[in-house]
């Protein structure tokens, strides 16, 4: 299976120049770029480089020059041993803010690698508000929600430009019958997609929406010092609203917790510019929610 990058989308003509009549406005399409490349299983405990910028060009380059290879799959396998994953063509999406790739009833028949960038999950509900289920950052892998129906049942969008591998999970299945280190680390990373969702849950059923805040801090500052980030200065790449969804409160609600987190000298907010200059009191502040 392989894919082709699609055509360069229409661009109409300015107010000012001359040429035919404007066409109603279409989202940009995601650039699609693939090529039959092995993957190579390299260390998850090792930090992650800058990310680029969405004008670098991704075509030519394999696994092994990926900046978030040694994060996104284990390294203690040597090449060469799973044939079901050499012979898988490994594309590589980019996405514009906004964009989505996958929406909630579509068929789950890959995993997904975030490159760079950060996403979001969203569930539709019925009166046709979304609600944010989790976030994305570099070097996670997403796409297991549809495993079990063979459907995703969420929407996931880019909240910034962005960048994944494509996994085909027909060949990961295969390679996870084959290796018992493949097996683990994708049954590893399934569960602890269930800690985190159930941690959000008890979060929102039982603490005060300080502690909801304070909580999803730290939790963002250790997925991000994990893969190589500041663990104590970070820009936060999702809006407000959007972590109030997450965390069932309001955009208000959200801001005034920042607020007064800051006012007790536990971190700093410079509208999305946090730093946490007390990670130890504030963690010991909500030992309970942590």
């Amino acid at each position: 299976m392989a894919w082709r990058a699609p055509a360069d989308a229409h661009v109409p003509p300015s107010d000012h120049s001359p040429g035919p009549p404007r066409r109603p406005r279409q989202e940009p399409r995601m650039e699609l770029q693939a090529a039959v490349q092995p993957i190579h299983f390299v260390d998850s405990s090792l930090p992650l480089p800058a990310a680029p910028s969405l004008a670098a060009t991704p075509g030519h380059s394999t696994c092994d020059t990926c900046l978030v290879r040694h994060v996104c799959l284990p390294s203690w396998l040597e090449p060469g041993t799973h044939t079901s994953l050499e012979r898988a063509p490994i594309a590589r999406r980019r996405l514009r803010k906004g964009q989505s790739v996958f929406r909630d009833g579509e068929r789950c028949e890959f995993i997904y690698a975030v490159r760079y960038g950060s996403f979001k999950s969203v569930a539709s509900l019925r009166d046709g508000r979304e609600q944010v289920m989790s976030f994305h950052l570099p070097g996670e892998l997403f796409g297991f929600d549809g495993l079990a129906t063979g459907k995703h049942p969420t929407t996931v969008r880019a909240i910034e430009d962005a960048e994944v591998c494509v996994l085909p999970y027909a060949e990961l299945s295969e390679a996870a019958g084959e290796s018992r280190s493949v097996l683990h680390h994708l049954t590893s990373t399934l569960s602890a997609e269930l800690v985190r969702e159930r941690h959000v849950a008890a979060l929102i059923a039982s603490t005060r929406s300080e502690e909801r805040v304070a909580t999803f801090l730290l939790n963002l500052s250790e997925r991000l010092h994990a893969r190589g980030y500041s663990a104590s200065a970070f820009q936060l790449r999702m809006t407000r609203e959007e972590i109030g969804s997450y965390l069932g409160a309001t955009l208000e609600t959200v801001s005034r917790c920042l607020s007064s987190l800051a006012r007790q000298g536990f971190v700093t907010v410079r509208r999305r510019q946090i730093e946490i200059i007390d990670p130890e009191g504030l963690r010991a502040s909500y030992a309970d929610s942590v």
